[in-house]
């Protein structure tokens, strides 16, 4: 499946789409900061790095956001370095 994420300027951070129950349930969507892009996955400096940054380690962005995301389904959900201190 092609990514939905994309550079989102006015946040510094890339957006994108999970589905927690399937593709036949609920679109989710959710961000990583810049910084977390750079100190956890080594993204370089511009946009269309950063989204390829997370597309290369989207599988383990999107356990995390979902995980947050069944923790309090109310909540916006911006992943953050110190989110992935613990992994």
């Amino acid at each position: 499946m092609t990514s939905e994420a994309t550079f989102h300027p006015p946040t510094g951070s890339v957006q994108f789409a999970i589905y927690p129950d399937g593709f036949d349930g609920a679109r989710i969507i959710a961000r990583i900061d810049e910084e977390a892009l750079h100190t956890r996955f080594d993204a370089p400096e511009g946009d269309m790095a950063l989204v390829q940054a997370y597309a290369a380690n989207a599988d383990s962005i999107d356990a995390l956001a979902t995980t947050r995301y069944r923790e309090n389904p109310n909540a916006a959900i911006c992943l953050r370095s110190s989110d992935f201190q613990h992994q």
